[in-house]
């Protein structure tokens, strides 16, 4: 899974902003409590809690990982030198365990979409694994999640947060999440995207144990490819039925693919295929089919304020 040409901005292959940040935008914020539009719990954890759901080795690797992140936070935020991409670094989740995998906030009050393949692989796999998983942002900020819908025709999966560890909000605040929007229509072809995600730590090339020099985080860019001819945009199972070119590794499933125009959401990486190398993921429609038939059962109510295609 070589780099082949693709732009991965921590390796200098676009300029990255010179922009310097004494204070990083936060991806949650608190807001007074609404009557109008209330909203479920969500836990407030004080920092350097023993989070709940992790043995020792995964707390360990939790808080290894959140170190790195807060070191590096400031270099990933100039790698986006748009507004619009700044957000989306702010709406991007990493998964906190060994396993590597990614995510992204879609909607304020904290729901988040992955791959389905992050839960289980298959019905089975899912029906016994762990639904509450601790998830970071780029700022090193935990959040626990509970995955609440699984599609894997769609390799799809829908995740609601329910605890974030901060030092603030304690007085009432419900904590509003930087999310993006999905994109109004789908993209042409050819068009700039980006994406965001996590590489995982182990190199998969190396005919020895090798761990891999990326960062936590990255942020590349590359083009939409279209779709695989002739598919089902909702049969995503096998291999994503959209196609890009934006470089990623194992652990990027997941990942947010945007257009860099506006920063909207186009679908989510979710494999490749080692002939071609082509990048494939979930395409919007199918990321739209998902949340109209699933968001209600999950929230009760449809809460999403995402822009609808």
């Amino acid at each position: 899974m070589s780099d082949n040409g693709r732009a991965l901005r921590s390796k200098s292959t676009v300029t990255s902003s010179t922009e310097t940040y004494d204070v990083l935008p936060s991806p949650v914020s608190f807001a007074a409590p609404s009557s109008t539009f209330p909203q479920e719990a969500i836990n407030i954890l004080a920092p350097g809690s023993k989070l709940p759901g992790l043995m020792p080795t995964e707390l360990t690797l939790l808080r290894q990982k959140q170190r790195k992140l807060a070191k590096n936070a400031s270099s990933t935020l100039s790698l986006c030198t748009s507004k619009h991409i700044r957000n989306a670094l702010n709406a991007t989740l990493i998964f906190a365990q060994y396993e590597a995998g990614s995510a992204v906030c879609i909607d304020p009050a904290g729901w988040i979409l992955t791959c389905s393949h992050c839960f289980g692989d298959d019905e089975e796999e899912y029906r016994t694994a762990e639904k509450r998983r601790w998830l970071l942002f780029y700022t090193g900020l935990a959040v626990q999640v509970e995955c609440r819908q699984w599609d894997r025709i769609r390799d799809l999966a829908l995740l609601k947060i329910l605890a974030i560890e901060s030092d603030t909000g304690k007085e009432g605040g419900i904590p509003t999440f930087s999310f993006v929007p999905r994109s109004p229509r789908a993209p042409t072809h050819r068009a700039p995207i980006v994406c965001i995600g996590q590489p995982g730590r182990d190199d998969l090339e190396s005919t020895s144990s090798r761990r891999t020099k990326y960062n936590l985080v990255e942020v590349s860019e590359g083009m939409f490819r279209g779709m695989i001819p002739g598919a089902n945009p909702d049969e995503n199972s096998d291999i994503g039925t959209l196609k890009h070119d934006a470089w990623t590794y194992w652990g990027h499933s997941g990942a947010p693919l945007l257009l860099e125009e506006d920063g909207t959401l186009i679908g989510l990486h979710s494999s490749w295929d080692d002939e071609t190398t082509m990048r494939h993921g979930i395409p919007l429609v199918a990321i739209k089919h998902f949340l109209q038939e699933r968001m209600t059962v999950a929230a009760g109510r449809s809460t999403l304020t995402s822009a609808e295609p």
